[in-house]
Formats: C-alpha cells, sequence, structure tokens
C-alpha cells in the first residue's frame, strides 16, 4: 500500500513593485516635469538661451507637487500592472493597451507627468504579454506603439512648453 501526499506550492500574490518600464517612465516623467517646470528652452526664451529659473516657477511647492504626481502614478501603476500580470497573457496585452491609451489621454494635463509613467506601465505590461505568450499579440503591439508616442510628445511638450 502507497500513501501520495500531496504538497501544493504556496499561493503567489502579484506582487505590486514597480516593474522596470514602470520605473524608467517614473524618470523620464521626472526628468521632463523639472525641465517643463524650471528650465527656459530656446523654444521659450530667446533664441539660442537655456536658463533655469527655480523660485519664478513655483519653488519648493512646485517642486513637491509634481514629484507627488509621480510617486502616486508609480504606485498606482505599478498596483494596476501588478493584477493584470496575474491574468491570462492574452488579458495582459489588452491591459498594457488600456494603460497606454490613457497615458496618451493624460497628454492634456502632461505636466503632471503622469503620461510618460502610465507609458511605461503599458510598456511593461506588453513586453510580459510578449514573454508569456513567445510572441507579440496584437493589442500589445498597439500598446508599445501608443507608449512610445506618448512618451515622444510628453518629451516635445517639455522641452517645447
Amino acid at each position: 500500500m502507497t500513501t501520495t501526499s500531496r504538497t501544493s506550492a504556496p499561493a503567489t500574490r502579484p506582487t505590486r513593485a514597480p516593474d522596470a518600464p514602470t520605473l524608467a517612465g517614473a524618470g523620464i516623467a521626472l526628468a521632463c516635469t523639472l525641465v517643463g517646470q524650471y528650465v527656459a528652452t530656446p523654444w521659450e526664451s530667446d533664441p539660442g538661451e537655456w536658463g533655469v529659473d527655480f523660485d519664478g516657477n513655483g519653488g519648493w511647492a512646485a517642486l513637491g507637487l509634481l514629484v507627488a504626481f509621480i510617486a502616486v502614478g508609480v504606485v498606482v501603476v505599478g498596483f494596476v500592472a501588478a493584477h493584470a500580470r496575474a491574468a491570462a497573457p492574452g488579458c495582459t496585452a489588452a491591459r498594457a493597451l488600456v494603460l497606454a491609451v490613457l497615458g496618451a489621454v493624460t497628454i492634456l494635463v502632461f505636466w503632471t507627468g503622469l503620461p510618460a509613467v502610465l507609458a511605461g506601465g503599458a510598456t511593461g505590461l506588453a513586453l510580459d504579454a510578449r514573454r508569456r505568450l513567445g510572441r507579440v499579440p496584437a493589442p500589445a503591439a498597439a500598446a508599445l506603439v501608443v507608449a512610445v508616442l506618448t512618451v515622444a510628445a510628453a518629451v516635445w511638450l517639455a522641452l517645447a512648453g
């Protein structure tokens, strides 16, 4: 007579830590918001001149607000991405597209830094779907395109004002 023992693997919970693309998006977002808020580019001021005006553009209060927007965005995107990764790869790709579109829509408030954070999260989810499926599904490909365009627009708006 044999006995069989069943050992179940511990249930894994999705981690809420942001992935590398989301953190990269946060870094880009922070750089864009700081440039957009405090740096006078040649396109905004006299041609050929760059300048920094910290006190005249909100100072520490504006800096705290901008960092808060980005921090909240990273936490929310990390939470959403963790739950999206726990779903089937096809659902993960669709959720990547949703994040990318939301990032594109937030271009309307580009000064918050949210477009790049959302685009970073969308990129991370699209790459995760590709890794798990072994191919890039159409929603993930669309998410990548929208995310790249969103970050490009955010950088352009930060520099051109």
